[in-house]
């Protein structure tokens, strides 16, 4: 009777898928798994002789079988290589340990496999799981690629070399009494490093690329013409060409494009060792970023639209955020810019307001000093009016040369001019004394009667200034100014 399996599990299969044998339950009851493009198809449960029969199917489909895994073979890339490098000519007995060439880069052609390609990117991919300990365990160095002959020799360190126009891969190999007897009686001459260019871990299904596994002593180079570097006789034969299944869409794709295929055809995906993933939210936010107009794929799943839409509004929230945060940094940039704009209108009127004062104080001392010199020039002028031993000829005594003076200096330039007039009119104070006389004694001068007249005025009449009681009295008693 014909196999049948669920539709799901079908249209997996026939795309490419990757398939698993998983064990149910205590009983012998196994079920296979198939995965395609980051999704499962479980088909039917069965006995062990039935699940004997889908794998003889699933190998004539062009699967291939591997560790309870099926691997189309047809579709899957060349992983695991295994080179042959002769052994470094520095190796010394005498030392534990030697440096040694692993692999270069450089294109090789197989019958089989086409075209193999080692570039200097894969060697710095393949010093970074050494450093990292992908493997988990230390990397051993056996006999012809069999591990159960026990250890020759330890991968201690790597580091990439250039030498004789190459990029080379070299490692420090600390050898066991073993590897160097080996090496010594001349039982081995070529190293064969093998490596896995994708691979995965075990335990936790996680994928890296181009990871070191180990190497081995061997006398059998594949390409006789090329060695020492060449490759061993001792391949993996399960894998085959370079083509590979998009899980997206299933088209053979070469695997130097599928990048390139999937960057323009399936923009929505990523790839991730060896395998497609949805887009995270943040990853759909940087898609529309770059690109308003950025749109999923027709047959994108629900969790993907979901994903989309909270993008979506996410960045119209960061839009506007930015917005308002925009608006509130231009209205404190106009703040800031009317309060300078303020500070310097005021240090404007300060400045306005200091020039006004300096000037009031400049004016305050000119008049001042105006002043100092008009006192001088009126005592001078007073002091020709004055009695004294050297002036004889003067008309006031010394005691009213200080009210003379207030006088002169308080009036106006027309009374100051009248005031000159009238002491020049005066009798000079020794004619005075001697020759106005009175019947009853001597009688008070005129200059005294005017004194005391002006005197009796102002004590009169609070606040009157000398000048004012001077005009008063010469309209009171005109014979006292003649």
């Amino acid at each position: 009777m014909p196999l049948t399996f669920p539709a799901g599990f079908d249209k997996c299969v026939r795309g490419g898928g990757k398939v698993r044998t998983i064990k149910v339950g205590d009983k012998e009851q196994y079920m296979h798994v198939c995965y395609l493009g980051g999704k499962s198809y479980s088909g039917e449960v069965k006995s062990k002789k039935e699940a004997s029969e889908v794998s003889t199917f699933l190998k004539s489909q062009g699967y291939v079988e591997k560790d309870n895994e099926f691997i189309k073979a047809s579709t899957t890339h060349l992983r695991k290589l295994i080179p042959q490098i002769a052994l470094s000519e520095i190796f010394s007995s005498s030392d534990k340990t030697s440096e040694i060439e692993v692999l270069h880069a450089g294109v090789w052609e197989h019958p089989q496999y086409g075209t193999i390609r080692i570039t200097e990117a894969d060697i710095d991919k393949f010093m970074d799981s050494f450093n990292e300990k992908v493997r988990k365990v230390d990397i051993a160095v056996d006999q012809e690629h069999m591990p159960e002959k026990g250890a020759a020799g330890w991968f201690r360190s790597m580091k990439k070399v250039f030498e004789e126009g190459k990029t080379k891969l070299k490692a420090t190999i600390e050898w066991t009494k073993l590897g160097t007897q080996l090496i010594q009686d001349g039982i081995f001459k070529y190293f064969s490093p093998e490596f896995d260019f994708a691979y995965e871990d075990m335990e936790t299904h996680e994928q890296f690329e181009n990871v070191l596994l180990g190497g081995a002593l061997t006398n059998r180079p594949y390409f006789k013409s090329l060695a020492p570097v060449a490759l061993s006789e001792n391949m993996f034969a399960a894998f085959a060409e370079e083509k590979e299944t998009c899980s997206v869409c299933h088209m053979q794709i070469k695997k130097t494009e599928m990048q390139s295929h999937m960057s323009k055809v399936h923009p929505n995906k990523i790839m991730k060792g060896g395998e497609n993933r949805m887009l995270t939210k943040d990853e759909l936010k940087a898609k529309l970023a770059e690109n308003a107009e950025f749109a999923l794929e027709a047959d994108a799943s629900d969790e993907e639209k979901a994903a989309f839409e909270e993008a979506k509004a996410e960045i119209a929230k960061d839009a506007e955020d930015k917005e308002e945060a925009d608006r509130l940094a231009q209205e404190e940039a106009d703040k800031k810019k009317a309060d300078e704009e303020a500070v310097k209108a005021s240090e404007k009127f300060i400045s306005k307001a200091d020039h006004v004062k300096e000037m009031n104080e400049m004016k305050s001392k000119m008049g001042v000093m105006e002043a100092k010199l008009r006192f001088k020039e009126v005592s001078e002028l007073v002091d020709g009016y004055v009695f004294s031993e050297s002036n004889q000829k003067g008309v006031l005594l010394p005691k009213d040369k200080k009210a003379a003076v207030e006088l002169m200096m308080a009036a106006t330039p027309k009374v100051a001019d009248m005031f000159k007039e009238f002491l020049k009119g005066l009798p000079t104070v020794s004619a005075k004394l001697f020759t106005e006389q009175g019947g009853e004694g001597v009688e008070a001068t005129k200059a005294k009667q005017l004194e005391d007249a002006i005197t009796k005025k102002m004590s009169e009449n609070a606040g009157m200034k000398y000048s004012e009681a001077l005009k008063i009295v010469g309209s009171e008693q005109p014979e006292l100014l003649k």
